[in-house]
């Protein structure tokens, strides 16, 4: 058995990981920002200069990671540093190149001191598909349990997911992540990691694998499912017929662009506050909602209610649009099926649009999933307040890597 079971999930929106330790035997949580950023060197040696005296962070807040082929002048700072350089979560570029570092900072940080865990979100945009939930102001704190002693050199098992249109890049994606762990440095720390199993599927499977397995193999091989994932960058459909993966589709149709039709046609807004008040504010898109206030540039009184009311018809327009576009891509893309199973945040945010689209066909949420997730890291939680929603929402994001989770470490037991 692997020193470490890792379950890596590259959100674009958030990252969230499943991790288990050999010697401790239970699964842990952890998330961090998607944003990153290639700097010198020197950059950071002048920000941790300036820290001195200060209170340290956990790593996984002060994350940045280089590769033996790497310039050595050169370092890529990941998640909650890199937002504080105003870095983007490059959603230009193929999450598998992107997912490199980002998968070295998780293992840096699970190895080199102790990860975040608990049911609650990442600075307010890390709630859903896009964004979601409040917290203490940054991605989500929590307690630091204890150190991890793990050793400069150990072995790694890594489940992952990627979009289906980036599927085909699996192989690309083992070889560059298995020379880069061979030997790299977590904030300065030298780690050597060999990768004894990987696997990588497409986003959904894990909860296709997970619903195989609560209805049994007979039950799966007779039925017509379509698993769909509606994520902050892009909206994948699997299709699996008589119990295999048939078919796959990908488009560009994340949250992200519901967003991006609002900052168009308002002032001054900024992405990750807005996709959480969107969020925040679902279907209640009124001048009188508090999230939705929240978002008021002007301090004017009488330039107030007019930037209100241009905020709500932007979101107000923005998602009738959106969710247009998808119901036509739906309709043209899903053939007949028997069940669908609902994944992604923004399915959270467009729950009752989905179960409308629906409604002669039996539909999975992984409520189920969602209650277990909670359960398992219910004593994980920090201390800021969470409310319901809050929770709902990370635990909903978190059922497909959980369920990729449980069923990679149940093989991994098998062969032992």
């Amino acid at each position: 058995m692997s020193n470490l079971i890792v379950s890596f999930d590259p959100g674009a929106s958030l990252t969230k990981i499943v991790y288990e330790l050999a010697t401790e035997g239970q699964p842990r949580l952890m998330t961090m920002e998607p944003e990153m950023l290639k700097l010198p060197q020197s950059s950071i040696d002048a920000y941790m200069s300036s820290r001195k005296g200060m209170e340290s962070s956990q790593p996984a807040d002060e994350a940045w990671v280089s590769c033996a082929a790497d310039d050595h002048t050169q370092c890529t700072v990941v998640g909650f540093l890199a937002r504080q350089f105003s870095a983007s979560a490059r959603l230009d570029k193929l999450k598998y190149e992107t997912s490199i570092h980002k998968v070295l900072a998780v293992i840096g940080a699970i190895a080199c001191g102790c990860a975040r865990s608990a049911i609650a979100s990442g600075k307010t945009q890390s709630a859903i598909a896009g964004g979601g939930a409040k917290s203490c102001g940054h991605a989500t704190r929590m307690p630091i349990a204890q150190q991890n002693q793990l050793p400069n050199k150990f072995s790694l098992s890594l489940t992952s997911l990627l979009p289906y249109g980036e599927y085909q890049n699996r192989q690309a994606f083992e070889q560059q992540l298995r020379n880069a762990l061979k030997d790299f440095k977590f904030r300065g720390q030298r780690l050597r990691v060999k990768l004894e199993r990987f696997e990588c599927l497409p986003e959904g499977a894990g909860l296709a694998m997970i619903r195989q397995r609560q209805n049994g193999k007979e039950w799966f091989n007779t039925q017509t499912i379509a698993v769909l994932m509606f994520g902050h960058r892009n909206t994948s459909v699997l299709l699996f017929e008589r119990g295999k993966m048939t078919a796959g589709y990908t488009n560009g149709l994340g949250f992200h662009q519901m967003v991006k039709r609002v900052i168009e046609r308002t002032s001054g807004q900024d992405a990750t506050a807005l996709t959480s008040a969107i969020y925040a504010a679902g279907s209640d898109i009124t001048v009188d909602n508090p999230a939705i206030r929240a978002l008021v540039k002007s301090r004017d009184p009488k330039n107030i209610d007019y930037e209100l009311q241009m905020i709500v018809n932007a979101i107000t327009t923005a998602k009738a649009e959106y969710w247009s576009r998808l119901y036509d891509w739906l309709e043209s893309t899903l053939p007949a099926v028997n069940e669908v199973i609902l994944s992604g945040g923004a399915a959270l945010y467009l729950e009752q649009e989905l179960q409308d689209c629906f409604p002669e066909i039996s539909t999975y949420w992984g409520t189920d999933l969602q209650q277990q997730v909670q359960k398992i890291f219910q004593n994980n939680s920090n201390d800021c307040y969470h409310t319901f929603r809050e929770q709902e929402a990370l635990s909903f994001r978190l059922i497909d890597a959980f369920g990729l989770f449980m069923r990679f470490r149940a093989q991994m037991e098998k062969v032992a």
